[in-house]
């Protein structure tokens, strides 16, 4: 069906529900970042592809809300439909816009999709599996027990889990129902009698169904629980804070990350070199594969984002068959990627000089660079939240007239998923739902400038919070990088860094190198890291 197909089998469809509008947003009954095909409808409705958005469906008119991340890319899918481009944060509100234009509104990313969508992909059904003690910091059983606790103390009978990271953290069981996240698509009731339930496809559990029964946990159908509405938990601020299992988990994936980076970034400079025909959809293929070679090797944590000159500035671009970019002197490549490993989950972005830069192309990625070295070097007291330190990362490039409109950084999940909440580094969020950061925590900087049609730049490092003292004026925090990847130097102004930024640089190329060449088991990457990690 075309995009004006399912736009008139949409509203015949409202007309016999006596319908307004309809808006169709990104969602399933978890509450999921990245949703299975199958709940995918507003995908399906409108083309356009991007993570985040909300499509409205009038009478007469049909629009898009989402995000600066998605602004280019949404512009080029919705071109030749009826879809309207309407800007977050620039243009007007979705609630206010549906108060003066609508009177009777539905939500739904589900109804009328059953009938209209004839080909909607069914629910996937891949097999459970458990994580070990030894991998997980903390027995499932334990977990349980501290959150039936948390029933008797707040004088709770059970408590609904619907969010599939929690389940799955709570549980200690992994699975693949998601691309790029290790769910298994299903809900937990924990009962403060002990008698928990688990709805799912039982089948999914069949090869685990001894250990959910030693926990106490009996199995019964999903569909039993669509209609129920998500539940409130503490886990979500729970398994943000991770044990010192999971914080060298994280510590070995990030080894193991970066000899895979390292590398692909030689292959990628010798093949350039060689006149060989490097596209964007070349190097994912490239560096999934080094990644795969991996010990503990997964999955991918997320698409990978290759964006090569004009590209670069897609916040969010994914390439395709059609779009793929031949890689040639001169210009910017913007690599974002990561993966899971058995013992932790990995997020990386580096901006990478394929030819000779330009000072327009150095220069923005020294601002970028110095907001990420100034967000990884604070040291801040106990109940310092994000909203506040996201100006570290924004303060160098507000001085030259540049801004972000993403965050500055988010939570990662221990082979959970790449973006963990409720810890966030951002700016553009209410005041009320930051959270302090606290010890254990680990989340992104990723600070970036996007220059529509020409470039992009963004720099990202995975963080981990970690104790730094106290004084008479209380406790401090600071991060430790757990990213061992080096910085391209060939964009580096050097001018522009401060004594202590450039120190900072030395010191952590110089971790990079002595962790990192080990393991590396041909000369020529050892040769190029030893280049790459040379001091400033």
């Amino acid at each position: 069906m075309s995009t004006e197909d399912k736009l008139r089998a949409v509203r015949e469809w409202m007309v016999l529900e006596g319908l307004d509008a309809l808006v169709v947003p990104t969602d399933d009954p978890h509450g999921s970042e990245y949703l299975a095909e199958h709940w995918q409808s507003r995908k399906w409705l409108t083309g356009f592809t991007g993570s985040a958005g909300t499509a409205v469906v009038t009478m007469d008119e049909a629009l898009l809300w989402t995000d600066s991340r998605y602004w280019l890319q949404a512009e080029e899918q919705l071109a030749g439909t009826e879809f309207r481009l309407m800007k977050d944060g620039q243009d007007a509100d979705i609630q206010d816009w549906l108060s003066s234009h609508c009177t009777n509104v539905r939500w739904s990313y589900n109804a009328p999709f059953d009938r209209l969508w004839t080909d909607r992909p069914p629910l996937p059904c891949t097999k459970a599996w458990t994580m070990d003690d030894g991998t997980a910091g903390q027995p499932a059983r334990e977990k349980l027990q501290r959150l039936v606790g948390y029933l008797s103390e707040n004088g709770l009978p059970g408590i609904y889990i619907s969010d599939l990271a929690e389940v799955a953290w709570v549980l200690n069981i992994r699975g693949g129902d998601i691309a790029y996240n290790p769910f298994v698509i299903s809900f937990l009731y924990v009962s403060a009698d002990g008698n928990h339930v688990m709805y799912v496809n039982e089948e999914q559990v069949s090869d685990i169904k001894g250990y959910l029964c030693g926990l106490g946990i009996s199995i019964a159908p999903y569909d039993e629980e669509l209609a129920r509405h998500n539940t409130e938990t503490p886990i979500a601020l729970w398994k943000s804070m991770k044990n010192a299992v999971e914080q060298d988990g994280f510590r070995q994936a990030h080894v193991r990350d970066g000899v895979a980076m390292v590398r692909f970034l030689a292959r990628l400079q010798q093949a350039v070199n060689d006149g060989e025909k490097v596209t964007e959809l070349w190097v994912d293929r490239e560096l999934t594969s080094l990644r795969a070679e991996q010990e503990g090797f997964l999955s991918l944590s997320f698409e990978t984002i290759a964006g090569f000159a004009a590209h670069g500035a897609i916040v969010h671009y994914e390439a395709t068959e059609e779009t793929d970019a031949e890689i040639v002197k001169d210009g910017l490549l913007l690599l974002d990627s990561g993966a899971h490993y058995d013992c932790g989950t990995t997020d990386i972005t580096r901006t990478i000089a394929v030819g000779e830069p330009t000072e327009e192309e150095r220069r923005v990625y020294t601002l970028v660079l110095k907001g990420h070295l100034q967000l990884q070097a604070m040291h801040f007291p106990e109940g310092t939240t994000g909203l506040q330190l996201d100006t570290a990362a924004r303060a160098p490039m507000w001085r030259e007239g540049y801004d972000f409109g993403h965050g500055a950084g988010h939570g990662v999940g221990h082979v959970l998923g790449v973006h963990e909440g409720p810890v966030q580094i951002r700016k553009n969020c209410r005041v009320d739902t930051v959270l302090p950061i606290l010890a254990g925590q680990v989340m992104t900087d990723e600070p970036g400038i996007y220059v529509p049609g020409k470039f992009g730049v963004r720099i990202e490092n995975c963080l981990l919070s970690v104790a730094a003292g106290e004084n008479e004026f209380g406790s401090f925090l600071k991060f430790e990088p757990l990213t061992l990847c080096p910085y391209d130097k060939a964009l580096i102004v050097v001018d522009m860094l401060t004594d202590d930024e450039r120190q900072w640089l030395n010191d952590y190329h110089a971790r990079v190198f002595e962790t990192l060449s080990p393991l590396l088991g041909v000369e020529a990457e050892r040769l190029w890291l030893e280049q790459a990690t040379a001091p400033i």
